[in-house]
């Protein structure tokens, strides 16, 4: 992993203090790296569903996913972003497409104290600054 990835994550994590956990999935849909609090490596296949499957319109896709044994129904599933909630509190994930519409993504588990969309700018502005080296 190239120190430009870790220098992003970090800036990421001091930039979004509402995003607790990191993790990168490069094209071919293998992890490239994740941060120590937090590990997707058991959810992979479900998380490149999710980024794989090209939705038609008016279908729903995916409603809900698994990441380390958290459950999130999907609320928001389009080629910039993938949204999901715990509906019992325990956080949120975005998955934003790396580049859009791609089969790469930054991981970010979100603080279950804020909402999905306090993060989502500097989530997905930070998914395009790593699209030259995923």
């Amino acid at each position: 992993m190239s120190s430009n990835i870790e220098t992003i994550i970090n800036e990421l994590l001091n930039v979004e203090q509402n995003v607790f956990g990191v993790a990168i999935i490069d094209k071919s849909g293998s992890l490239l790296t994740q941060t120590e609090n937090w590990d997707i490596s058991g959810d992979l296949g479900t998380i490149n569903k999710l980024l794989n499957t090209k939705l038609e319109l008016g279908q729903k896709g995916m409603t809900s996913l698994a990441i380390q044994g958290i459950k999130y129904m999907i609320v928001e599933n389009t080629e910039e972003r993938k949204i999901g909630t715990n509906i019992t509190g325990k956080g949120h994930i975005i998955i934003a497409p790396i580049p859009i519409g791609g089969t790469g993504a930054l991981v970010c588990y979100i603080n279950p104290q804020s909402g999905p969309r306090d993060a989502l700018f500097n989530v997905q502005e930070f998914a395009r600054k790593l699209e030259s080296l995923v």
